[in-house]
């Protein structure tokens, strides 16, 4: 008999076995419905008695089964438990067609300004059932939220010092990016600037922490 501080293992196919009997009231007909043989029905019952303990969940009858005390208190908890499986089963066919489920996901602000809202309306236009949530930040902080499994994807710059070999990284675009200089600059009129030559110049921030913007990988 189990410790009555332990849980008894119980397998999903002796409660499968066992709601087919209670609903049928017969081992024959239950087996039937399974596409089993009789005594493979009888085992998986008698696995499921030994298993809690012994007692019998159903009285023998010269024509068929009823359930004891014993069964009628385990069929709704054996239902609970075939009830449980058939929704994760349900969900994950949902995910595996991308017809359910959610989506979490984070981008940087430009990111947000222009495609993020294109991708997002194409992705809820196919996918209408996937519940979906956004965040934005900057590229380490959205990188560490990925990494910790709160976020699904991210849209993130490669500039700046973050961590992007961790991650599987598909490209996106590429895109230009201009200098604001003032009237009179020795870059004002040039054509294409690099990085390095604005190293030490004076920089507008949106933001007093700078990580993982352009301005860090000017730095």
């Amino acid at each position: 008999m189990p410790n009555q501080h332990e849980f008894p293992e119980v397998s999903t196919v002796w409660l499968r076995a066992f709601l087919e009997v209670a609903r049928h009231g017969s081992f024959t007909v239950a087996a039937r419905t399974l596409g089993w043989t009789q005594s493979a029905v009888s085992r998986q019952i008698a696995s499921l008695e030994g298993a809690l303990g012994g007692a019998p969940l159903f009285d023998r009858l010269p024509r068929g089964v009823r359930l004891t005390e014993a069964g009628r208190t385990l069929v709704p908890y054996a239902e609970a438990v075939a009830e449980s499986l058939h929704g994760a089963v349900r969900e994950l066919v949902a995910l595996r067609e991308v017809a359910g489920g959610r989506l979490r996901f984070g981008a940087f602000a430009t990111a947000d300004a222009a495609l993020v809202p294109l991708a997002l309306g194409a992705f809820r236009a196919r996918h209408p059932e996937v519940l979906v949530s956004r965040e934005e930040g900057f590229t380490p902080g959205l990188l560490d939220r990925l990494g910790a499994g709160h976020l699904d994807l991210a849209v993130v710059s490669t500039t700046g010092r973050a961590p992007l070999e961790t991650f599987e990284l598909h490209h996106l675009l590429d895109e230009c990016l201009y200098v604001a200089v003032r009237s009179g600059d020795p870059l004002a009129g040039r054509g294409p600037v690099r990085l390095g030559q604005l190293a030490d110049a004076d920089w507008i921030s949106g933001s007093a922490r700078p990580e993982g913007t352009l301005l860090d990988a000017a730095l």
